[in-house]
């Protein structure tokens, strides 16, 4: 049986009880204190796993990252069609903001922020940076595939991290404004109406 990595148990309960109370406060008036009280440990042990709040944040900020990309991974293990998986990453990663919001919680305090705080600025455009790349990495597989039309994947990743982000952040706004599902729905034929290449010609393609 694996040995369980007490110090990764203890960092990641402290990074989940600072986006617990980020989520209720925003992370400027987040205070240390409060974060120990939540995780329920040593304010000691909290300077022992993060040496101040800003590696505090570049620990949560990776948290949500990780907690977004393994949501979108499930979605698109889930089918072997590159159309099919854009579908499914799409609807995953919108649907997040009800099934499982903290992640974009934290980007909209952070985003909020980041305009006078440089250093939260390049956390959050690394974030973005990586979003973008990891759907124009999906487009260039499929496009490779014969799957995808030929696009510029960055400028279409862009705009699908737009489409997908905002969604999400005025549902968490606002949610009585639109049916999230219904709002997902139209992500998924937006990106699929740009990227599909029409059945016809897959099949004058085909061998």
């Amino acid at each position: 049986m694996a040995r369980i990595n007490i110090t990764a148990v203890r960092r990641q309960q402290i990074i989940d009880a600072t986006i617990r109370v980020m989520a209720a406060k925003g992370w400027n008036e987040t205070s240390i204190d409060e974060i120990t009280r939540e995780a329920g440990v040593s304010r000691g042990l909290v300077s022992y796993h993060f040496k101040d709040k800003a590696q505090l944040l570049s620990g949560v900020l990776a948290s949500c990252q990780d907690t977004f990309a393994a949501t979108v991974a499930a979605a698109v293990a889930a089918s072997p069609d590159p159309l099919e998986q854009v579908r499914l990453a799409t609807r995953s990663a919108v649907l997040m903001a009800r099934d499982h919001p903290a992640p974009y919680e934290v980007f909209l305090h952070f985003s909020a922020s980041a305009r006078s705080d440089p250093d939260l600025a390049e956390q959050v455009r690394g974030l973005y940076r990586g979003f973008r790349q990891a759907i124009a990495d999906g487009i260039r597989r499929g496009q490779a595939s014969g799957h995808f039309r030929q696009v510029d994947p960055g400028m279409a990743a862009a705009r699908h991290v737009g489409a997908i982000v905002g969604l999400a952040l005025q549902w968490l706004l606002d949610p009585d404004s639109f049916d999230l599902d219904e709002a997902a729905a139209d992500a998924e034929a937006s990106i699929l109406t740009l990227l599909a290449v029409p059945k016809d010609a897959l099949a004058a393609a085909a061998p």
